[in-house]
């Protein structure tokens, strides 16, 4: 693998000061927010392999303003993947926590916890392993893959996991944007290879492992912690997206511009306003003869959104992504 500089923020460290004279009980605490850093065996690497990439992006995010934005292309003969890194740990408790969104749960990815064993089923290797199948996210434990929930396209999902590290056996919870309470609860799992007192050290976020995987999806949030008394912030994921109007916005007007152009300026300037009935019917006017097809829909899905129209805001971004139903 080819190890690429990172455009990566700094992780945001120590967000709960330490005891004077103990060592903070935050490991990792990943916002992608805050400051620039270099890749180094203290932080995370990111590879950008063949024709994956993984960078930062303000498209969707569960807080902030920025997620780490991981994009798989099938036969390639590799995968792209964000490696973090902290202290070998042997003994005592992990709390882990992240946020995750996927534009199609069809394609295939992987987000593992392992120890210097690296990334297999063995001792000190893979202690905790979630990944997509066919439409499903589901976890590996005592070695074998089992379903946990069937996951929605453009939804984050909010996982915190509690192991111990001795006895090699989680809890998990996992949250979905929009619910109360956790979609998935289990307790007292065995980890993924059933090997207590397995160590972990590191953790990726990979595409597939058979070249098979056109999967685009989203990371944020990434907290590793020691300490079972640590609250971690509750799931909420406020900061789905950045609208398209902010992101794209029709040009300037000038003298001679098309039809297209000055009803889709008009319809930013309606839904900046929160018009929102009336940004969808210029939107719609512009789509019939514009060229800026893809801003435009998903212009419109974003009407839809705010007008609590997802089977509309799916059928749009379905428009640019390809179906996202089961097959």
């Amino acid at each position: 693998m080819r190890l690429t500089p990172a455009l990566l923020l700094l992780p945001f460290l120590a967000a709960i000061p330490a005891i004077a004279g103990e060592p903070s009980p935050i490991l990792v605490n990943y916002s992608f927010d805050d400051g620039k850093t270099d890749t180094g065996p203290d932080t995370f690497s990111v590879f950008r392999n063949a024709r994956g990439n993984v960078q930062l992006s303000n498209t969707f995010r569960a807080s902030g303003y920025q997620s780490v934005e991981i994009r798989d292309v099938a036969g390639d003969r590799d995968f792209p993947e964000l490696q973090g890194y902290f202290p070998v740990r042997r003994t005592g408790w992990l709390l882990i926590h992240f946020a995750l969104l996927v534009i199609d749960p069809r394609e295939e990815l992987n987000v593992a916890l392992a120890g210097p064993g690296r990334f297999n089923l063995h001792e000190d290797g893979i202690s905790f392993w979630l990944a997509t199948r066919d439409g499903h996210l589901i976890h590996t434990t005592d070695s074998i893959p089992k379903r946990l929930l069937r996951l929605k396209p453009f939804t984050w999902y909010g996982v915190d996991a509690d192991y111990d590290i001795v006895r090699g056996r989680y809890d998990l919870r996992i949250y979905e944007e929009g619910v109360e309470e956790p979609v998935v609860s289990l307790k007292d799992v065995p980890n993924a290879g059933s090997h207590p007192g397995s160590a972990v050290s590191m953790f990726s976020f990979i595409g597939d492992l058979k070249d098979r995987s056109n999967v685009i999806y989203y990371v944020d949030d990434v907290v590793v912690a020691t300490d079972r008394k640590v609250q971690l912030p509750r799931f909420i994921a406020p900061g789905r997206r950045e609208y398209f109007v902010e992101k794209h916005p029709a040009p300037a007007a000038e003298e001679r511009e098309a039809e297209a152009v000055r009803l889709e300026r008009q319809g930013d300037a309606a839904f900046r306003a929160r018009d929102l009935r009336e940004a969808q019917r210029l939107y719609e006017e512009s789509l019939k003869t514009t060229e800026r097809l893809d801003v435009l829909l998903l212009k419109l899905a974003d009407v839809s959104y705010l007008l609590g129209d997802l089977a509309s805001e799916k059928a749009l971004r379905e428009r640019i992504f390809g179906s996202l139903d089961p097959r």
